[in-house]
């Protein structure tokens, strides 16, 4: 796997790990939620399913982690199929999102799940 594919695959795994950290684990502090435009009002309501969004970003970021670590092994079609695997959901999730609100393009949606994966896989393909 080429040095920029694996960078900008640690540059996803990275945004994802802090969007859990944000949405899993932080989510009641007032200057998080209000981050998510969440009312503190409706804090424990939304809270469970960000946590439930938290934890798939999560995830995600292993897959790419397992994925960096495996092809850095010498497992490099192992590492590569974890690593497009898991770029491709981070790219779809970033289209679902723009698509069902386009006002998170740039906050969420492009710079942080779409970008980073985008410039993966068009690396792992260059």
């Amino acid at each position: 796997m080429n040095i920029p594919a694996q960078v900008f695959a640690l540059i996803a795994a990275v945004m994802h790990l802090w969007m859990f950290t944000m949405e899993s684990i932080r989510f009641a502090r007032p200057e998080v939620h209000a981050m998510f435009e969440v009312r503190a009002a409706d804090v424990d309501v939304v809270r469970p399913w960000a946590f439930h969004q938290g934890c798939y970003n999560a995830f995600l970021a292993l897959q790419v982690l397992a994925g960096l670590i495996a092809a850095d092994s010498g497992a490099i079609a192992v590492g590569r199929a974890l690593v497009s695997a898991a770029g491709a959901s981070m790219l779809a999730a970033s289209v679902a999102l723009i698509a069902f609100d386009p006002r998170r393009a740039r906050i969420k949606g492009l710079l942080g799940q779409g970008a980073p994966a985008l410039a993966t896989l068009v690396a792992l393909v260059a």
